[in-house]
């Protein structure tokens, strides 16, 4: 597995060079603790929806410390706003690499921060160059150092599912990863969405699945019936869904 392969090479290297270091009470026995954390091919990665719920969270909301709260949601990329906690930052560079995505959607521009943090990920991380389309209603407050030769802004309303353009969604190459954060009908456009989207493709909903309210729970059914599993390996890679999106990190079957 791609994510696992520089965890496998040191063990295999520290174990054969310094196998007294390896073991435990050894300056290298903790990477025998993490390897359980970094194992991307455990069998039961991928969920089923209705086999997790999605009460049980933590989120950056959450912290104690007003100061901790504030500074990891409080983030900016190249001067612009991009709030995602510093967790989920680490956990979409590590799905960009694994996935080599050829095309991510982003539901929601705000300044376009994060939008520009996506697209200079895939030139960074991508050996096939890839595409960034975020939507918003409010394209009026992206800023103009949101430029990048990746990254693309339409102007929709998300309110209703038609605002979308077809043609162009059929003719984005794969694999996707769609990025929820616009919080406007999440799943009406994710039951859209989801249509377009093949096998191995990624759908992360940010943010919604907090509130664990009837529409989420309706929309947790929604997720299993339309093929898609949760991947534990990014919901729970710093403990039980520390992540803006709880049991949402979902990849189509």
């Amino acid at each position: 597995m791609k994510l696992a392969s520089g965890y496998k090479a040191f063990w295999e290297a520290a174990h054969k060079n310094y196998p007294d270091q390896t073991k435990p009470g050894g300056n290298l026995d903790w990477i025998i603790e993490i390897g359980s954390v970094v194992n991307a091919e455990c069998s039961d990665r991928f969920a089923k929806p209705s086999a997790r719920g999605w009460n049980s969270y933590f989120h950056a909301k959450l912290f104690p410390d007003r100061s901790t709260k504030v500074g990891a949601l409080a983030q900016t990329y190249k001067g612009l706003l991009n709030v995602k906690s510093p967790f989920d930052l680490h956990l979409y560079t590590r799905l960009i690499w694994e996935l080599q995505p050829q095309t991510i959607l982003e539901l929601g521009s705000l300044q376009g921060g994060s939008g520009l943090w996506f697209a200079d990920q895939l030139s960074v991380l991508c050996e096939n160059k890839g595409q960034v389309h975020s939507f918003d209603i409010n394209t009026e407050c992206i800023h103009p150092d949101a430029n990048h030769p990746m990254l693309k802004f339409h102007q929709v309303d998300l309110s209703n599912v038609a605002n979308f353009d077809e043609n162009l969604l059929i003719n984005l190459p794969h694999p996707w990863l769609v990025i929820d954060d616009a919080h406007v009908q999440v799943f009406p456009v994710f039951s859209y969405l989801g249509q377009f989207l093949v096998s191995g493709d990624y759908y992360v909903i940010e943010d919604d699945p907090m509130r664990a309210d009837k529409e989420i729970l309706d929309g947790l059914e929604l997720v299993e019936k339309s093929g898609f599993l949760i991947d534990t390996y990014y919901t729970d890679a710093f403990g039980t869904n520390l992540t803006c999106a709880p049991n949402a990190w979902l990849r189509k079957s």
